[in-house]
């Protein structure tokens, strides 16, 4: 069971988390591939309404046996499990986050433990520094119990869960999530805790490798680098510029042009049908189908997703979403003047990202006008234009339109509206 039902508010800009792309396939995608490639073939997804039919025109295995459930108005991981009541009812169950992004190795590991048939499993990681999830507490490699999201001094100890969940027994979780009262988003760790009381053995399947979540938007990031850092050289039917110098372990798909002098430093990907114009730089970065990434552009450990557009940009550990252009001499710098760590509004709660070293986090359907500057951490939401010679240095909510306006910049309301396919027009238009 793939819970893939609800995003929450602290990703923003970013939206539907589970359908960011990575080498053309959203997450979601690679965390079923994954299961399927290590023997499990029957899958649920649980979906919000919004998002059921991208998840239907999603390409599946062959072989995989997909089910969408619609998630009910329920709240958090309980209300999606309850959703598939009767789906999953009578069966054996895991119950997986696919935002979670974990090595293969932790899948064969439950494959391992799946055959001495446990009641119940749980994978642990430990953390020295704090997240904002569930802890475990464990003796003698069992779970004896569980806190959702508590404050860092109240954790009952380092050991975070993984939502990898398995229940060899659905029926007995459904009662249990049935006789918690239906109120916060820890009812499924409510649940988890009566089943302990009750005497069910969930066994802890410790795991030390690596772990990629999507807390925040800069975790994309570290995603970013983790799938980067797993690819192999390999050319599609391309054209490159004999003065053109690449190195490194670079995926260029189908279609891809890059003209003279540009530079590409690996890991790196680029997507289907962009163009790579002159003397640019690209290091240690995503960059999706049909992006213009235009003369003198750099770019750097940033994740740049489909339909995008640049020219003369500096783009320094970055997100940037679909269908998004920047203005020639547009910045998004990445170092604060005194070095320091860099913070972002989450919730109206200032938080540390824990970087020295962080760009702009941009919506989908955005314009950016020429020589406009975005501070360290700002993030804009989608459907947001910024005028020409901005310096933004707070964060822009989405649908709205920053102009300069005597001596300093106004916001208001963005009336105009992008049609998506938006950039791939003006790919097909260009000339070179």
């Amino acid at each position: 069971m793939l819970l893939a039902g609800g995003d929450s508010t602290r990703i923003w800009p970013i939206q539907y988390k589970l359908l960011v792309t990575f080498f053309g396939q959203p997450i979601i995608l690679h965390s079923l591939n994954q299961l399927y490639r290590k023997g499990i073939r029957n899958f649920i997804i649980v979906s919000s309404r919004e998002n059921k039919n991208v998840y239907q025109g999603l390409n599946f295995p062959k072989e995989a046996k997909v089910k969408i459930v619609v998630q009910k108005d329920q709240t958090g991981m309980a209300g999606a499990i309850l959703s598939a009541a009767a789906e999953i009812a009578g069966k054996k169950i895991l119950v997986v986050g696919p935002g979670d992004i974990v090595e293969d190795y932790l899948i064969e590991e439950f494959g391992q433990l799946y055959k001495r048939d446990p009641e119940a499993a749980m994978v642990g990681k430990h953390l020295e520094e704090y997240f904002p999830g569930g802890y475990l507490k464990e003796e003698n490699g069992i779970i004896t119990g569980i806190i959702e999201k508590p404050k860092p001094e109240d954790r009952i100890g380092n050991l975070v869960n993984i939502v990898m969940d398995y229940w060899r027994s659905s029926s007995a979780l459904l009662e249990a999530l049935n006789e918690v009262e239906p109120f916060g988003d820890d009812r499924y760790e409510r649940a988890k805790e009566i089943l302990i009381k009750k005497g069910t053995v969930i066994k802890l399947l410790p795991y030390n490798g690596y772990w990629g979540f999507l807390k925040y938007p800069w975790h994309l990031l570290s995603i970013n680098d983790y799938f980067l850092a797993g690819i192999k050289k390999n050319y599609g039917k391309v054209k490159i510029s004999e003065s053109a110098c690449l190195s490194g372990e670079i995926i260029l798909e189908d279609g891809v042009t890059i003209l003279e002098n540009a530079k590409i430093v690996g890991p790196a990907y680029i997507g289907r049908n962009s163009l790579i114009g002159q003397n640019t730089l690209i290091r240690n970065s995503h960059i999706g189908e049909g992006a213009i990434v235009g003369f003198a552009t750099e770019i750097v450990r940033s994740y740049v997703s489909a339909n995008c557009w640049f020219h003369h940009n500096f783009i320094g550990d970055s997100v940037i979403m679909d269908n998004t252009s920047l203005g020639a001499g547009a910045i998004l710098a990445n170092y604060r003047l005194d070095g320091g760590v860099i913070k972002s509004k989450v919730n109206k709660q200032s938080v540390s990202t824990g970087k020295t070293k962080l760009g702009a986090v941009i919506g989908r359907n955005c314009r950016i006008g020429v020589n406009s500057s975005l501070m360290p951490g700002v993030k804009v939401g989608s459907d947001c234009f910024i005028g020409s010679g901005i310096t933004l240095d707070s964060d822009l909510a989405d649908g709205q339109f920053a102009s300069f306006k005597k001596g300093s910049y106004t916001v208001e309301k963005n009336k105009i509206k992008l049609p998506n396919n938006a950039m791939q027009k003006n790919l097909r238009a260009l000339k070179y």
